[in-house]
């Protein structure tokens, strides 16, 4: 009987609202729904991108990949960089590139007995940060000359520059000099974070400062850093010697003319350490194709069986001495005796195998791998690393832990192993297993069974792949941004448009220490004291200071009034309680 009472009240319930939605509609009549315009007006908006890179190669990929977007968008782009990139390139043939060797640099890196490389063989970052100076001091001209006759035949609008501390400082300057804006792009920017618990381990701190004592942090924020400064004068000379030379004025930021420009930094949330950093300084990483090259013959029928494989890549960058290389290899053996791993894929790249076989001539089972006979371990020259990573079967990557390979594995969901190197790869391996899916290794430490250990580790603890699992949902969201990137940019040149006065050419000329000047938070204007506000902490605390002491002396003058009086009130009654002398 109440189901049926309660069932009534309900249908009657329901007639009302449709009586009254229906009266409603009659008597303000039924409103069509429209849709947002979300296109944007592109009129007029400067449309020409010059895009440089000193290094070339592994640099390219994140640059490309946002230049891709803006071609779609009807912007026109040219790639400045050394070597014959784009034309090799299966992602980016679309895009124009100038050609030219920088034969410094390639002396350099192509040379195994070269002072660069030695630098690379015996860890010692300080020194190859001043080489990789000297180098671009050496090169500076040259680069200038080249941007400046591009970007003039060209009336180039835009500057994207590939950023490294101590490298592509001619093409900042020239857009600098010639009044256009420019965008930055690196793997890590953590060199302009306003956090002073990021540092670098290549100086010899951590990516993260949090938990270190208070010497490590002094270290870190201070010592190192004037040392840096102190070791860099020469290099800021020779610099600025060389800007006089094509008219540019002097500047002594070691980091260069970056402090109001727009820096885009290939990284992630859950990735990256965190911090509060300006508006100029934007995470929009990882930057991934989406496409890439799929497993040959040969390496899907050695997946298919070997279900448990490692992949072992050093990128294309990277150099390790042949003693690390067997002790490698050594630990690979041992992995397979012991059931542990079935199965190695390694594209050896600038790896000398020759080198290799001759310090291990005596090894019969290192010489078998070597010549590629093994039947457990296959060598390539190059391997579709992405497909690789993306096999069921391969269940660990050893890596160098360069940006690219890092952001791949952290994608696919595989646990690391990292072997860093040189640049931003130890940060990226500290940051791999701050985030619970890598363990890192020592380059000057290197032991068969420390590798073993870890591997065995890495493969057979839950949390490793599980915490693969959870950045790889973090990767696969943030792998949009590349668009937010190309936004961003196009931000600047609608703001150029508006900002700028027109020039002899028709083109936007601007002052890039104002352009993005909203974007500039007000403490960079403020000055130090007044932009961290510490002459308002300053006072307060003297007032606090000054309240409190007088607070203190008013209490200890009643405490010591109090006792004055009280001790000579209990005078007085000895003095009442003695008798009289008769």
């Amino acid at each position: 009987m109440h189901l049926k009472n309660l069932f009534s009240q309900l249908t009657l319930w329901h007639f009302a609202i449709f009586i009254i939605v229906f009266t409603s509609n009659q008597f303000f009549g039924s409103a069509d729904l429209i849709k947002r315009d979300s296109s944007l007006n592109r009129t007029n908006v400067p449309k020409k991108i010059l895009a440089t890179s000193m290094i070339g190669r592994t640099h390219l990929p994140q640059m490309c990949e946002i230049l891709k977007i803006l071609m779609d968008r009807g912007y026109d782009v040219i790639l400045i960089s050394p070597g014959n990139y784009t034309a090799k390139s299966i992602h980016y043939h679309s895009i124009p590139q100038i050609i030219f060797e920088n034969e410094i640099a390639s002396q350099q890196f192509n040379n195994k007995s070269s002072d660069v490389n030695n630098a690379l063989v015996d860890d010692d970052p300080l020194k190859l940060m001043l080489l990789l100076g000297k180098m671009a001091v050496q090169s500076y001209i040259l680069f200038y000359n080249i941007y400046k006759q591009v970007a003039e035949e060209n009336k180039v609008d835009l500057f994207f520059c590939d950023y490294m501390p101590l490298i592509n400082h001619p093409c900042f300057d020239l857009a600098w000099k010639l009044g256009k804006p420019a965008v930055g792009i690196s793997a890590d920017t953590s060199i302009l974070s306003n956090a002073p618990y990021k540092s670098d381990p290549m100086l010899g701190c951590h990516a993260n400062m949090e938990n270190e004592s208070f010497y490590a942090r002094f270290k870190c924020a201070i010592i190192i850093p004037l040392k840096l400064v102190w070791s860099s004068i020469d290099f800021l000379r020779g610099l600025n010697a060389e800007r006089a030379t094509v008219g540019i004025n002097p500047h002594w930021d070691l980091r260069g003319r970056v402090s109001n420009l727009l820096m885009l930094s290939n990284t992630f949330f859950g990735f990256e350490v965190s911090s509060s950093d300006s508006p100029l300084h934007q995470e929009i990483g990882p930057i991934l194709p989406d496409t890439f090259p799929g497993l040959t013959p040969v390496l899907d029928s050695f997946l298919a069986d070997h279900p448990r494989t490692i992949y072992f890549a050093l990128g294309t960058n990277a150099i390790i001495s042949s003693q690390n290389v067997i002790i490698i290899l050594n630990a690979f053996i041992k992995l397979i005796d012991q059931n542990v791993i079935d199965g190695v894929i390694w594209p050896t790249v600038r790896t000398d195998i020759s080198e290799s076989i001759e310090y291990a001539n005596s090894s019969v089972s290192i010489s078998t791998i070597l010549n590629n006979q093994h039947p457990n371990i296959h060598i390539s020259k190059f391997s579709p690393q992405f497909a690789i990573l993306s096999h069921e079967n391969t269940k660990l990557f050893l890596s160098h832990g360069g940006s690219a390979s890092s952001h791949e594995s952290m994608y696919t969901g595989t646990p690391m192993l990292v072997l860093p190197i040189m640049g931003d790869q130890p940060r990226n391996a500290e940051m791999l297993e701050s985030a619970g899916m890598a363990l890192k290794l020592s380059k000057n430490d290197l032991k068969v069974d420390d590798i073993v250990s870890k591997v065995e580790r890495l493969l057979n603890e839950e949390s490793f792949k599980k915490n693969a699992e959870r950045v790889q949902f973090l990767a696969k969201v943030n792998s949009k941004r590349k668009y937010r990137a190309a936004d961003l940019m196009e931000i600047v040149l609608n703001t150029a448009k508006y900002e700028g006065v027109k020039d002899e050419n028709g083109g936007f000329k601007i002052d890039n220490e104002k352009l993005l000047r909203d974007w500039i938070t007000p403490d960079t204007r403020m000055g130090f004291i007044r932009g961290k506000y510490l002459d308002v902490y300053g006072v307060a605390i003297i007032l606090l200071l000054a309240l409190g002491g007088g607070f203190v002396y008013t209490l200890l003058t009643i405490v010591r009034y109090t006792y004055i009086i009280s001790r000579s009130e209990n005078r007085n009654d000895q003095k009442s309680l003695k008798p009289k002398k008769e």
